[in-house]
């Protein structure tokens, strides 16, 4: 049984125990991961009843990739705009 990493854009499957892909887990900032590990109980992902400081920690992660993966597009230059052929252009091989 798996499920997929918490990361918005990944669909890397990971155990049920952990938040996400080992790339992802490690691109968090190491406070928000201690505060995942501080609330985590062992088992909750068995009994569906995670508390509500663990899902506290989900969601500042969760909100902490959005925010990165925002600031990397911006960083990102821009595709350059298609070209067009000028109907009479002869299309080249």
């Amino acid at each position: 049984m798996t499920h997929r990493c918490h990361w918005p854009t990944c669909d890397r499957r990971v155990p049920p125990r952990m938040w996400g892909c080992r790339p992802h887990w490690f691109t968090l900032p190491i406070e928000i991961r201690r505060r995942i590990w501080a609330a985590y109980r062992s088992g909750q992902e068995t009994t569906k009843t995670p508390s509500k400081e663990y899902l506290a920690a989900a969601r500042e992660a969760h909100e902490w990739a959005l925010a990165y993966e925002k600031e990397k597009r911006a960083r990102e230059p821009a595709p350059p705009p298609p070209r067009s052929r000028l109907p009479d252009q002869p299309r080249l091989l």
